[in-house]
């Protein structure tokens, strides 16, 4: 069973009247670092996980069958599971105390040995420092693991990431002698100006490279010899009554696989000392999909080093992450698992008369209870007219509207594993049956998914397969009777940006839209034929994973600017156009890893009208049963 630490009782730590500051705490552990420290309080519920390890999980059948009965019921169950909850930790409470006594000797133990221990086993290091979901192997191999049955990453995956990146820059800079890379981990970041902070996540450069899960990091590549050095807050002695026992630096040389570990307070001198650098090289570029920018580097004695700061570091590790290795697919793949046989138990348990945001709520819990976290981004999940919003579910317009009978539900989510990130999006009706116009527009979109999903394969350019989705799409809707007239002129006119507003997809991994979308030196905007925001539009090739996602919506100011403009409108049917508004709108995404000759689709999840309607039914679908769809280049005869 894992070993799980526990936060004080009343009658402990979250009984006293004042602790030490969050301030307080930072300026001693981060030393001009940067890093956010939080002196979080304490709370009885933490008790809750007792008993259990972190990768315990039910069977697939135990959890479909409880999520089928959680939605109509979901109120009730919540006010039952808060009373369940008081009446167990009361019950508990006395023989929860005594274990927890025995936990803080047996860690004031271990402190002590740790602050002797010099270049421990690996085996002997796990012994004296609880080690979380990060571990090691019979043979001192180290691995992310959450238990169960998840994936072991191991963090030999990235040494050589690290090794591919240090091949590009030698072949990049003819003089490396002096030059090392620098880049700066995550922090944890306040929420305002309180002692709680925002939910942590990596750094995605800084995750590629090290994996590391702690907040606060350095990290530094020597480009001459290759040599990799971690450094890490040095933390107070408070620090371990409040978060937790410290590591020791061998631990983090040991179980990240890098060659030593100091303190973030001593980088200035290594950089100097050690590696006898004079010029850093820092990541420095704009993110194409937010246009924002990483800060540079802060330490105490960066006045002393040059910054490089063009795009080399920026465009290098983005060709390096475009390209995923055999332990980045299987993570991947992982993932998609996960969130495909999630999507189906949120498809059965929809009920007509709940709020939308049970689909999240429920999501989330079926992802978490096969080792998933977090989630990639936020759930997307509008029912009726709201399907054609396309990132519905934020602040301003939560899954808070309730579903109605007859609607047609979009979900668009994607569980996260040690960072790397599904993203799927299904569409279904309420109840369970497709109508004749709900049937039209989903055929339509699904005859546009297998159309690119059959054409993808390496040297084929992303922009001639959005061409294709929109064709696909035309063509479709005027066998529907929706559009009327040429293919080859309603292209022209950009008809589908009214239909489909954004891009065919992007690349995917460690971030939702991942980088590497173009080659350094290209942009979206270069293909007039495109009007859409689309993310990728490069050539593929082997190795790359991104969404294939095609839609089909009806967005009231999309329309009514269309209908406005008699060089389209004479393309669009209104009486037509009226009979399906009321499907809302209609995507389908899939997960696709580009192979030698064609691709395999990832996710595994009910796709045709007949698969979608039986699974509503009841029948059963597991995602790791399922046959991969796998094509090898049967669509390659393209007309852009």
């Amino acid at each position: 069973m894992a070993l799980l630490l526990f936060d004080v009782p009343a009658a402990g730590i979250w009984g006293l009247k004042s602790r030490p500051s969050h301030a307080a705490l930072m300026s001693t552990a981060a030393s001009g670092s940067g890093a956010f420290l939080s002196a979080r309080r304490a709370q009885p519920n933490s008790l809750r996980g007792y008993g259990r390890s972190a990768g315990a999980t039910r069977s697939l059948d135990d959890v479909l069958a409880g999520m089928l009965h959680l939605t109509p019921i979901a109120g009730t169950l919540v006010a039952h599971h808060f009373a369940w909850q008081r009446k167990r930790s009361q019950r508990h409470l006395v023989a929860l105390q005594a274990e927890q006594r025995h936990f803080f000797k047996f860690s004031l133990k271990n402190k002590l040995q740790t602050r002797r221990t010099k270049r421990l086993p690996a085996r002997q290091l796990v012994g004296n420092v609880s080690s979380g979901n990060t571990h090691f192997d019979g043979d001192g191999r180290s691995y992310f693991h959450m238990g169960g049955d998840t994936p072991r990453i191991p963090f030999a995956m990235n040494h050589r990431h690290r090794e591919k990146l240090l091949r590009v820059l030698q072949e990049k800079l003819s003089d490396h002698s002096a030059c090392t890379v620098l880049l700066q981990g995550g922090n944890e970041i306040s929420v305002y100006d309180t002692d709680t902070v925002w939910d942590f996540k990596q750094e995605s450069n800084f995750q590629w490279l090290f994996g590391v899960r702690e907040p606060g990091c350095f990290g530094t590549l020597d480009i001459s010899t290759g040599a990799a050095y971690l450094f890490v807050p040095r933390l107070p002695e408070e620090y371990e009554a409040w978060m937790g026992p410290r590591r020791t630096l061998e631990w983090f040389r040991t179980m990240y696989e890098v060659d030593d570990a100091f303190f973030v307070d001593e980088l200035a001198d290594v950089l100097q000392d050690r590696l006898h650098a004079d010029k850093l090289l820092v990541y420095h570029g704009l993110n194409r999909d937010s246009g924002l920018q990483l800060q540079e580097p802060i330490f105490n004695g960066v006045e002393q080093f040059q910054l490089i700061k063009d795009s080399m570091l920026w465009d290098a590790l983005a060709e390096c992450r475009v390209l995923k290795d055999d332990d980045e697919l299987s993570v991947l793949q992982f993932v998609n698992d996960v969130s495909s046989d999630a999507h189906v138990a949120v498809m059965k348990g929809v009920r007509p008369g709940t709020p939308e945001y049970i689909s999240e709520a429920e999501f989330k819990h079926y992802a978490f209870l096969r080792g998933c976290a977090r989630v990639g981004y936020h759930c997307i999940c509008p029912s009726g007219s709201r399907c054609a919003i396309l990132h519905y579910g934020h602040a301003a317009f939560p899954n808070a509207e309730e579903v109605r009978e007859g609607e047609m539900k979009l979900h668009d989510m994607g569980a996260e594993y040690h960072c790397y990130t599904s993203d799927i999006t299904c569409t279904f009706p309420v109840d369970g049956h497709f109508t004749d116009a709900q049937r039209i527009v989903y055929e339509a979109v699904w005859e546009a998914t297998l159309a690119v999903e059959r054409a993808v394969q390496p040297g084929v350019s992303y922009r001639d397969m959005h061409l294709l989705a929109e064709r696909v799409l035309l063509e479709q809707m005027t066998v529907a009777g929706l559009f009327q007239g040429s293919i080859e002129e309603m292209q022209e006119l950009h008809i589908m940006s009214h239909f489909m507003p954004h891009g065919l997809g992007h690349c995917l991994g460690l971030d939702v839209h991942d980088v590497g979308g173009y080659p350094p030196g290209e942009n979206r905007h270069q293909d007039k034929r495109v009007q859409q925001n689309l993310r990728c539009g490069r050539e593929l090739m082997e190795g790359m994973v991104i969404t294939v996602e095609p839609g089909f919506y009806f967005v009231d100011y999309l329309l009514k600017s269309a209908l406005s403009d008699a060089s389209k409108a004479q393309y669009i049917v209104p009486s037509r156009l009226a009979e399906l508004q009321s499907v809302g709108g209609v995507r389908i995404e899939d997960d696709v890893f580009v192979t030698s000759d064609g691709c395999r689709v990832l996710t595994r999840v009910p796709r045709t009208v007949s698969e979608i309607e039986a699974v509503m039914a009841g029948e059963s679908w597991e995602a790791r049963k399922q046959l991969f769809r796998e094509y090898h280049g049967e669509g390659t005869n393209i007309q852009s």
